[in-house]
C-alpha cells in the first residue's frame, strides 16, 4: 500500500526525493547559466537598477518595504540590499544574475518535497521541478534578474498552498517561505480559496504555513490600497481579450516559441492556431479530472485556474491597447505582442498539468499495465520537458545590445576620480538610462 503523503516518510524512503531535489537544483541552475550568454550575465535589468539598486543605495532599510507598482517586492529588495552591502558596484549585475539564478533553482528543488501531497510519483515531481526554468517564455526577460523573481514566487506559493508538511521544523520553514513568496508576488492572493479549503483539513502542521501566507498577503493588500498600480492607458480589456491573449501568449509559446511563427500562425488561422498544443493540455486535464484522486483534482484545478487568472489579472491590471487581443484580425497579428512576460508565469502553471496527469496515470494503473506504462510515461515527461528546453533559445533575449555593467561602472569611476561628471549608465532593455552620482559610483559614504 502506498504511504500516505500526510505522514513523514522514513529516512530510507526519503533519500530518493532529496537526491532528486539536489539533481533538479543543479540542472535548473546549469540551464539558466547556459541559456543566457555569459556576456549578458553582466547586464542590469530594468527595475534591478532603476528601483532596487537605487533604493538600496539611497535608503537601505527604508526601501525594503517600499511598495512599487502597487505591491511589495520583499525578496528582490532584500537581495539588492545584500549585494550592495557585500559586493563592489561594478559586480552588481553579475552577482544579481547568480543570486537570482540560485533562488530560481532553489524554487525548482523545493517543488520536489512540496508537491508530494498532490503528486506522489517522484518522476512526475522531478518533471514539475524542471518546468519553471524550461518554459520558453521565461528566457527573454525572467531568468537571472531580481525584477522577475516574483514569477518564481508565484510558482513556489502555489505549491506551498498545496503542500502538507510532515514535521514541525518543515512546517515553520515552509511558513517562512510562504511569507516571503506572498510578500513578493501579489497574485498569490489567488491562493486564498485554497488556503480556506485547507483549513478544513484541521492539520496542526498547516497552521504556521497558512499564517505565513496570510501575513504576507495582508501586507500586499495594504500596499495595493495605499499605493495602487497606475500609469496605464485604461483601455477596456474584456474576457475575450484574456482568452485569446492566453492562447497566443501562454498556450502557443510552450511548444512553438518563435515570435514570427506564432504571429504568422494566428494571422492565417486566428486562435485556432493554438488548438493542437491546447489539445495536449486538454487531454492531460481530462486524465486528472476523470481518474485523479481528490488531491490530484485539486492540484489540477489550482494550476489551471492560476494560469488563466494570473495572466488575466496581469492584463486587467496593466490595460493598454496592445492587449485587446480579441479585436485582432489577419495582419493585425503580424505586429502583436506574443512574448508577453506574463505568459511565462502562466505557462509554467499550465505546463504543470502534464506531470500531474502522469502521476495520476501511475496511481490508477495496476499489474502488467503499470509495468508497461511507467517507463512510457517517464519517457513522455522527458520528451515534454525536453521539447520546451530545446526550443527555449528560440525566444532570444532582451538583454542583447547593452554594454557590460562592470565596464560602464569602471569607466565612470575613472571619470569621477579625474574630476569629470558621470555619464548615464545603461541598463536593459533598450539601453534605458540610470543616473548615479560619483559618491555612489566610487563607493564613498
Amino acid at each position: 500500500m502506498q504511504q500516505s503523503a500526510d505522514r513523514a516518510p522514513s529516512s530510507g524512503r526519503r533519500w530518493p526525493a532529496w537526491a532528486a531535489a539536489a539533481a533538479v537544483f543543479v540542472v535548473a541552475l546549469a540551464f539558466q547559466v547556459a541559456r543566457i550568454p555569459a556576456l549578458e550575465h553582466d547586464v542590469v535589468w530594468a527595475e534591478d537598477g532603476a528601483i532596487f539598486l537605487l533604493g538600496a543605495l539611497q535608503d537601505p532599510a527604508g526601501s525594503i518595504l517600499a511598495p512599487y507598482a502597487g505591491y511589495q517586492h520583499l525578496l528582490p529588495r532584500l537581495l539588492a540590499g545584500a549585494v550592495v552591502a557585500l559586493a563592489p558596484l561594478a559586480s552588481y549585475a553579475a552577482v544579481v544574475f547568480w543570486a537570482s539564478a540560485i533562488v530560481a533553482a532553489l524554487v525548482c528543488a523545493a517543488t520536489i518535497p512540496l508537491a508530494r501531497w498532490a503528486v506522489p510519483w517522484l518522476p512526475a515531481r522531478i518533471a514539475l521541478g524542471v518546468v519553471p526554468v524550461v518554459v520558453p517564455l521565461i528566457a527573454p526577460e525572467i531568468i537571472g534578474n531580481l525584477a522577475d523573481l516574483h514569477t518564481f514566487m508565484l510558482w513556489l506559493g502555489v505549491w506551498i498552498a498545496l503542500s502538507m508538511p510532515t514535521s514541525r521544523h518543515e512546517s515553520w520553514l515552509v511558513a517562512v517561505a510562504a511569507f516571503v513568496a506572498a510578500m513578493t508576488e501579489v497574485q498569490l492572493l489567488l491562493m486564498l480559496p485554497v488556503l480556506l479549503l485547507r483549513i478544513h483539513l484541521r492539520r496542526r502542521l498547516l497552521w504556521p504555513v497558512i499564517g505565513g501566507f496570510l501575513l504576507g498577503l495582508g501586507g500586499q493588500a495594504l500596499s495595493w490600497l495605499l499605493a495602487p498600480r497606475g500609469g496605464y492607458d485604461g483601455v477596456p480589456i474584456g474576457i475575450p481579450d484574456v482568452v485569446v491573449g492566453w492562447l497566443s501568449n501562454v498556450v502557443m509559446p510552450t511548444l512553438q516559441p518563435t515570435e514570427q511563427g506564432i504571429r504568422e500562425a494566428f494571422a492565417s488561422q486566428g486562435p485556432l492556431a493554438a488548438a493542437p498544443i491546447l489539445a495536449v493540455f486538454s487531454i492531460a486535464s481530462l486524465v486528472v479530472i476523470i481518474w485523479g484522486s481528490w488531491r490530484a483534482r485539486i492540484a489540477g484545478a489550482v494550476v489551471l485556474l492560476a494560469s488563466a487568472s494570473s495572466f488575466g489579472g496581469s492584463l486587467l491590471a496593466s490595460p493598454i491597447e496592445q492587449f485587446q487581443y480579441a479585436s485582432f484580425r489577419g495582419d493585425d497579428w503580424l505586429t502583436a505582442i506574443v512574448d508577453l512576460r506574463y505568459g511565462g508565469a502562466a505557462g509554467m502553471l499550465l505546463a504543470a498539468i502534464v506531470p500531474i496527469a502522469a502521476s495520476v496515470a501511475v496511481e490508477r494503473l495496476r499489474g502488467r499495465w503499470l509495468a508497461v506504462a511507467t517507463p512510457v510515461l517517464a519517457l513522455g515527461l522527458v520528451a515534454f520537458v525536453g521539447a520546451m528546453a530545446w526550443q527555449s533559445p528560440d525566444t532570444g533575449s532582451h538583454r542583447i545590445g547593452v554594454e557590460p555593467w562592470s565596464v560602464q561602472v569602471d569607466r565612470q569611476a575613472a571619470a569621477c576620480e579625474g574630476g569629470d561628471a558621470p555619464e548615464d549608465l545603461l541598463i536593459a532593455p533598450y539601453n534605458r538610462a540610470l543616473v548615479l552620482d560619483c559618491p555612489a559610483i566610487v563607493g564613498e559614504p
